[in-house]
């Protein structure tokens, strides 16, 4: 008999909350940033089944990472459910994030660890379920490889992987790392670059080779940091080629100076870019 599912309330969803915030998030975000782009190298698999659920882990590089994470929700996975964990202190400030989905996980505490474990593996146990969260624990630097990441990750892998075995109907649930890196090119406003990396599916031989709790975390690890490492490689070259446009802004320098340089061109009979090159 496969075990039971784990017995844990899902974290709340308040659907015309979330809908009215995806709104407002989609149009705030463009306000902030000159493109949100994704690499065409993307190891992002091009059709996840609804059967599946999916957790996406990424490096924890500002404070926009949740607002990307629920714009990527939508935009990548819109028929699957979002969830995130986030750190009980940030909880009690953000709390309006308790309706959206993100549960509150208590850092460096062994009931903050099995709270996340068992929320998240009632989450994942269901179809269609999506997972997104920062497993570095702080901020840091895009290019700063040096620190673990927090174990939690690699325990609800390896406990994914075991029920796989014993339970051949549990979803297949995809482990996808995501290098995040905020940057300036050529424009006034930062670009937001994104690559997904190679993924690990509990219903695969390779999972199946991971029998421990430290292969999981060498494994999720080693793949997150290569997708830095080649986001990074992509953002150095800047090459506008290599990435597909998710969200757009409008770019230029000052309005009255913009106003004033289209006027004097539609005078002159000429159209006008207020873009300052031709990345993006």
């Amino acid at each position: 008999m496969p075990p039971p599912p784990p017995d844990a309330q899902l974290p709340k969803v308040n659907k015309p909350l979330m809908g009215g915030f995806r709104v407002f998030n989609r149009r705030y975000l463009r306000k902030h940033f000159h493109v949100i782009a994704r690499s065409r190298a993307t190891g992002l698999p091009h059709d996840i089944p609804s059967t599946d659920s999916v957790v996406v882990y990424a490096n924890h590089a500002s404070w926009w990472d949740p607002l990307l994470a629920i714009f990527l929700a939508e935009d990548l996975f819109p028929s699957f459910g979002m969830y995130a964990p986030i750190d009980a202190e940030a909880f009690e400030k953000y709390r309006i994030f308790g309706q959206m989905g993100f549960y509150p996980v208590a850092q460096n505490s062994l009931e903050g660890a099995k709270h996340f474990l068992k929320v998240s593996r009632a989450i994942l146990a269901q179809s269609g379920n999506s997972i997104w969260l920062t497993p570095e624990g702080r901020f840091a630097d895009v290019r700063d490889h040096s620190e673990a990441l927090m174990p939690g990750l690699a325990h609800l892998g390896h406990a994914l992987g075991k029920s796989k075995v014993v339970d051949s109907e549990s979803p297949n649930v995809w482990f996808l790392p995501l290098a995040i890196e905020y940057c300036f090119w050529e424009e006034k406003m930062p670009e937001l670059l994104l690559h997904f990396g190679e993924p690990v599916a509990t219903e695969s031989e390779e999972a199946e080779a991971l029998t421990s709790k430290e292969l999981w975390d060498q494994k999720l690890t080693s793949n997150l940091r290569q997708a830095q490492s080649e986001l990074a490689a992509l953002s150095i070259a800047r090459d506008a080629d290599a990435f597909e446009v998710l969200l757009r802004s409008r770019s230029g320098t000052f309005f009255i100076y913009d106003w004033w340089r289209s006027l004097s061109s539609r005078l002159r009979g000429n159209q006008m870019s207020t873009e300052h090159s031709d990345k993006f």
